[in-house]
């Protein structure tokens, strides 16, 4: 019999049915299936089922079948009922969902009478458009993936830990309201903020917004999000995203209205560097200084690939990297973000090979 290499037989694969496949529902679906997961996924959009089924997400769930683990991932305004009807239609199962929001669908699992075969998730991690045509099977690797046990066995806590491992996440364990706050500020606010600034730009000319930067582009980037899906995020979790909203308020209305708005400003700014330092950075540690070394580079097919090419005979490792694009000229601005002790290095190498680097 096989083992795990520790001697220890591994656990076997749970059979596992998912209710929903759209962007989430048909990444884990895949994810699974690769990892050689039984896998059954069904849509209430018959269209959305058979494309789930094309793309690897999972089969039909047929008589007999008896799901060990059964996935909602249906929008956040549907997950509750989804959830208690999953509850009672599979009674052999544990039911998890992936909604952005956990306490009340919690509430809702309690109230079924089967609470104890239900534990909160969510995965960290989606991508500005949805639905199965853009599901990715690695989109979780990497990211945080929240569970809230609500008082479930550790039995049936150690079946749902084994899909965000299977899908190599970083399982982070939380209570339900706990993770409803801190959702609304480190996701949940930011998605307005982005939208308001995005908003904003409605009184320029397309004159005025050619002027964008990359600094627009960064704040803005997730603006273009679909919004049905956070009307219902906002209305679940309208207590936890009011106080933060009134938080951001506050910190702007006191730059507003102060007697001196460049202290207040600095004030705002130096407190924001003090906290964007605690971001998780590469590979979830702490956030390090890399050095930015910009190239121009000409917008023509193969050019960043001969730049990266270039980089890596130096053999320094880029840590990041941002790409700016030129709105009247023919070329981007390409920022690789490298160890500071390299930099110097990189830069008269680069310049050595033709590269015309930007001014810091």
């Amino acid at each position: 019999m096989a083992t795990d290499g520790t001697g220890q037989t591994p656990p076997a694969l749970p059979r596992t049915h998912i209710v929903g496949a759209g962007l989430i529902g048909a990444s884990i679906g895949i994810g699974l299936v690769a990892e050689g997961w039984d896998v059954t996924i069904e849509d209430r959009d018959a269209d959305a089922t058979r494309l789930a089924h094309s793309i690897g997400a999972g089969r039909s769930l047929a008589p007999g079948d008896t799901p060990q683990v059964v996935i909602v991932a249906v929008p956040p305004s549907a997950a509750a009922s989804v959830v208690a009807d999953s509850l009672r239609a599979f009674p052999g199962a544990i039911v998890t969902d992936v909604a952005s929001i956990k306490a009340p669908i919690a509430a809702a699992a309690h109230n079924s009478g089967h609470g104890e075969r239900y534990v909160g998730s969510h995965p960290m991690a989606g991508r500005e458009i949805s639905g199965g045509l853009a599901a990715q099977g690695d989109l979780f690797k990497a990211r945080p993936w929240v569970l809230c046990p609500n008082g479930a066995p550790a039995d049936a806590i150690a079946l749902i830990r084994m899909l965000p491992q299977a899908l190599q996440c970083d399982v982070v364990v939380m209570d339900a309201q706990a993770h409803d706050n801190a959702v609304a500020r480190v996701s949940h606010a930011p998605q307005v903020a982005a939208s308001a600034v995005a908003a904003a730009l409605g009184t320029l000319s397309p004159t005025d917004v050619a002027l964008a930067g990359q600094g627009l582009r960064d704040v803005t980037r997730i603006a273009a999000t679909d919004a049905g899906m956070w009307a219902d995020i906002a209305r679940l979790n309208h207590h936890a995203l009011v106080a933060t909203l009134d938080h951001i308020i506050g910190d702007l209305e006191d730059v507003k209205e102060a007697d001196d708005i460049g202290e207040a400003l600095t004030d705002l700014i130096e407190r924001g560097r003090i906290e964007v330092a605690r971001i998780p950075g590469k590979h979830g540690g702490a956030q390090r200084d890399y050095t930015a070394v910009t190239v121009i580079v000409p917008d023509e097919a193969g050019q960043l690939l001969r730049l990266l090419s270039d980089v890596t005979a130096v053999g320094v490792n880029v840590e990041d990297i941002a790409i700016e694009h030129s709105p009247r000229q023919p070329v981007g601005l390409t920022t690789l973000y490298v160890d500071p002790t390299r930099a110097t290095e990189l830069t008269a190498v680069l310049s050595d090979k033709d590269w015309e680097i930007a001014a810091s």
